[in-house]
């Protein structure tokens, strides 16, 4: 099985910058995981770590149960897939690909055999006669990873490869990825900072910051259930909006109170906020959860919010509405044909069984 274990790993450079610090995951055999974070996370690193590009500073990485720390990244039969396709531009595509096997010794006949098998997976049997430089950036992505396929190996590291593509190329590239995966079934660790690939293409995501693992989860749960602010936010476009306000208590029930507006909260919170009484709190909630009144049969003065409408934007079938009240700004999502006018204002509703509430100091979940 190809299961891959990071322990306690960590990573600290000659300038004592703390690149990845106690890292403990595990990647199930066949498992498809994103790594996902900001520039600068420790993301391209730990995938540095794992091929034997990088030594740990300390910590263990176990391949099919056996610790790698020491195998240098030839012996480790990981095949990793760059940012920039490293392609030999003097060579065809078929040689480009038959590269790695001609140094590992197989024979005429088998790298001929793996190298047509590939290629006709990849839909690229057509370019096996051409040189790099006649080929668009899509082929050469797809030719640098059937040059990992025909490997063979037991897991694939990607350090964003799709980044250097146009956004069209982008989209076609990533169903195409979703649909070579499912027919390989192979390990996978993937890195990326863009969120819809990590949410389209991974079974699982683990979102980094610092150097350190925030939360490692389904892509639905990171999405629905964040356990902090930074991964709230991270998550989603456009990202959730925080507003700062307080809890405060009133005829025995409670309400978020922002300065300028007051809404009620709903009972199956209060376990968890009463403590929070006359303290300051944040309030999550994504744009798509915050509805215009117009459209709301449920809309009452209690989950009802008065704003300015400054800006809207029409994309594609939605407007996101950048509204304000006196403290705070934040956006929603409309119909497209809910478009209010710039400078008026409006009444919004929010969904108070999405909201999410976070501790000030620590920016951990509490609801």
């Amino acid at each position: 099985m190809a299961k891959i274990e990071v322990r306690n790993l960590t990573k600290i450079y000659d300038n004592n910058v703390v690149a990845v610090k106690d890292l403990t995951f595990s990647v199930e055999d066949k498992e498809f995981l994103v790594i996902l974070g900001p520039s600068g996370c420790g993301k391209t690193s730990t995938l540095r770590l794992i091929s034997g590009l990088e030594i740990p500073t300390k910590g263990d990485i176990y391949i099919q149960g056996r610790r790698v720390n020491d195998i240098p990244p030839k012996d480790r039969n990981i095949a990793m897939v760059f940012q920039n396709y490293p392609l030999y531009p003097h060579m065809k595509v078929y040689d480009n690909m038959a590269f790695p096997l001609r140094l590992k010794g197989y024979s005429k006949k088998d790298i001929d055999s793996r190298i047509k098998e590939v290629a006709n997976i990849l839909n690229i049997s057509k370019l096996l006669d051409r040189k790099p430089a006649q080929l668009s950036g899509g082929e050469r992505q797809r030719v640098a990873l059937g040059r990992a396929i025909v490997r063979k190996p037991v897991a694939f590291l990607f350090d964003e490869p799709l980044s250097n593509l146009d956004a069209k190329m982008r989209i076609y590239m990533r169903a195409e990825l979703s649909k070579l995966f499912l027919k390989l079934q192979a390990t996978v660790i993937y890195v990326t900072h863009d969120q819809t690939e990590a949410m389209t293409l991974g079974n699982r995501i683990a979102v980094l910051k610092d150097g350190r693992l925030l939360q490692l989860d389904t892509p639905m749960n990171i999405y629905n259930y964040p356990k902090d602010k930074f991964v709230a936010g991270f998550v989603g476009f456009p990202p959730m909006n925080f507003i700062e306000g307080k809890i405060i208590e009133k005829d025995g029930s409670l309400y978020f109170y922002e300065g300028s507006f007051k809404i009620k909260i709903l009972e199956f919170m209060y376990p968890k906020l009463k403590n929070y009484i006359k303290q300051k709190i944040i309030l999550g909630i994504r744009p798509e959860n915050i509805y215009d009144k117009l459209f709301v049969s449920n809309a009452t003065p209690d989950n009802t919010v008065l704003a300015l409408c400054e800006v809207v934007e029409t994309v594609g079938s939605a407007n996101f509405l950048y509204l304000s009240t006196e403290r705070h700004s934040f956006v929603a999502i409309s119909d497209v044909s809910n478009k209010p006018s710039p400078s008026t204002v409006v009444e919004v509703v929010f969904d108070m069984n999405k909201v999410h509430f976070f501790e000030p100091s620590t920016e951990k979940t509490i609801v």
